[in-house]
């Protein structure tokens, strides 16, 4: 079996199940799910280096066996929506242990708590960051890890609200959008994001329409830059975030990395996509047991052979809903 015939079969088997949008997992089944999702990426190594091809059969089979358990009972309370038909325009074009990964974090996403917002409230996030201190066209140099905190209004105007903030390096630096600026991908409120749509086909179309690309880069790299930046330090609706991942399936050029590592050094399962062109190269960090996002690297490649250069990271601490910009979520005693 190819390649070509391992995406067809796994975009044939999502279309004959119902989409799950409300999930619980109790902590048996994410190990579980866990544990079909590194053998099958271990099955998938083994038979890449002893062939040189994807091992799709053992693959499909782990991915039947994934999906089936998510479609027909073996977790707790699924509930389907037959409104959000599956995609159908598009194949899957990611790696098929990518593709495994990403339907994980999809589920996971889905198994977490639809939160209340309101437009008079902030989106609070905090995370550990790594970043290039070097000279604009001089060589990188990575500073110290650092915590910033960022406060983003919920407000849905043209404006927003003028205190939105970030706090970094001991300073409190305003958000300055410039002008009008509605809610949209330069400012994703909670509401905003709600509004996207669900069907990854669907989600995509709006998503090429609106990254915007630098010179020399792919449309497709821009549009998988947009999807991690919008997951990030965003509060992200579970439906929203699901449909994100997977319509990350649907982007050619998506593979597994293997022990990736966020901005503290934590490890996990890396997904990742590299634009030779623009010579850049993202990564997305799972929690190797939940696939929650752990945060981000951000890399500079080279087209002779030469490590890649890592300018970037994140690694994702806190997120949370405050009343006002400057206050953090409670935290347990």
């Amino acid at each position: 079996m190819t390649a070509d015939d391992s995406t067809r079969d796994l975009l044939e088997l999502r279309r004959q199940l119902p989409p799950p949008t409300e999930i619980t997992l109790s902590p048996e089944h994410r190990a579980r799910l866990a544990r079909r999702v590194h053998t099958a990426i271990d099955d998938h190594d083994r038979g890449a280096r002893r062939t040189g091809r994807v091992a799709a059969p053992a693959l499909l089979v782990a991915c039947s066996t994934i999906l089936a358990l998510l479609t027909w009972g073996a977790i707790d309370d699924i509930a389907t929506d037959p409104r959000s038909p599956s995609p159908r325009d598009r194949a899957v074009a990611t790696a098929p242990a990518a593709t495994l990964v990403l339907e994980s974090a999809a589920t996971a996403a889905l198994a977490a708590p639809t939160l209340e917002v309101r437009e008079d409230q902030f989106v609070y996030a905090r995370s550990a960051v790594l970043s290039n201190d070097g000279r604009l066209g001089g060589p990188v140099r990575l500073g110290e890890v650092h915590e910033r905190e960022v406060w983003f209004g919920q407000d849905t105007g043209p404006y927003g609200w003028d205190d939105d903030v970030i706090r970094e390096l001991g300073q409190d630096w305003p958000i300055d959008y410039s002008g009008p600026a509605a809610a949209g991908v330069g400012r994703p409120t909670y509401a905003w994001l709600a509004s996207l749509p669900t069907d990854p086909d669907a989600l995509l179309d709006v998503l090429y329409a609106e990254a915007r690309t630098v010179e020399r880069q792919e449309p497709e790299q821009a549009v998988f830059e947009l999807i991690g930046n919008l997951v990030n330090e965003q509060a992200v609706p579970p439906r929203t975030a699901a449909a994100f991942y997977r319509a990350t399936t649907l982007i050619p050029g998506v593979e597994v990395e293997r022990d990736a590592t966020d901005a503290l050094g934590r490890q996990g399962i890396g997904v990742s996509r590299a634009d030779a062109a623009f010579r850049t190269r993202t990564t997305w960090v799972f929690d190797p047991d939940s696939y929650e996002l752990m945060g981000m690297r951000s890399w500079f490649t080279h087209t002779d052979g030469s490590p890649d250069i890592l300018f970037g990271a994140t690694a994702i601490l806190e997120r949370g809903i405050v009343d006002e910009a400057g206050t953090v979520p409670a935290r347990p005693a």
